[in-house]
């Protein structure tokens, strides 16, 4: 069985190091990632997100889906009715290549537009443009990104727009989210910050007993941006 072949798994995106890491493993998996993992392991955090963010409020105009991946996270948002204009971001080409290709229930694309991007630099998108707000849900996790990148996110987002960040509760306890959160509600570049905690997975169907509790756990840091 060549690597091509062999099957991944989330240990395998808990431990990716590098942007490169990131962009091999989500080509291999794009194919196959609805069906081979949010389907099979009952996953449902992108659904908890999409709500929280339409339940706080947008002022309307663009939202971005940071880390949109194959796109379940715009599926959500224009289920509750945020489906106007979306754009995602994603550093894996072939992950978007699979978000384009889904469609609200009106047959419009959920996506106006898809760009391929490495949230560990700067990323090509107009500050303060995002009225709608900014959402991310699965980016900060083991193996991804942890708050250094928050900065570029806070610059696209509009004064006065809402940010639902989703992050896994063991990697913000681990990487010093609240600190961050903090420090940047003490410079007024942000309100203060509110954490919902939502499940990650379906206690029902989920198949990942041996993830610990922290991991089956995802702090959503919500707050209104000031950045100008």
């Amino acid at each position: 069985m060549g690597i091509q072949d062999e099957p991944i798994d989330l240990d395998d995106a808990y431990s990716l190091v590098t942007p490169e890491d990131n962009r091999a493993l989500y080509a291999r998996w794009a194919e196959t990632y609805d069906e081979g993992f949010l389907a099979t392991h009952g996953y449902i955090y992108h659904e908890g997100v999409a709500q929280l963010f339409a339940r706080y409020g947008s002022a309307g105009g663009p939202v971005l889906d940071v880390g949109c991946g194959t796109g379940a996270v715009g599926v959500s948002l224009a289920a509750n009715g945020l489906g106007e204009e979306i754009h995602g971001i994603d550093i894996s080409a072939e992950m978007l290549k699979v978000a384009s290709t889904k469609t609200q229930s009106n047959g419009d694309p959920v996506y106006q537009k898809l760009i391929e991007a490495d949230l560990t630099k700067t990323i090509d998108l107009e500050s303060n443009f995002y009225s709608g707000g900014v959402i991310s849900v699965g980016t900060f996790t083991h193996g991804h990104l942890g708050p250094e990148c928050l900065g570029e996110l806070l610059r696209v987002g509009a004064p006065g727009s809402t940010a639902a960040i989703g992050i896994n509760s063991a990697h913000y306890i681990s990487h010093g989210f609240a600190e961050y959160f903090d420090s940047k509600h003490k410079a007024d570049l942000i309100s203060k910050v509110e954490i919902v905690e939502l499940p990650i997975y379906d206690a029902a169907t989920a198949t990942l007993e041996d993830k610990s509790e922290l991991d089956s756990i995802a702090y959503v840091a919500i707050f209104i941006n000031r950045t100008h």
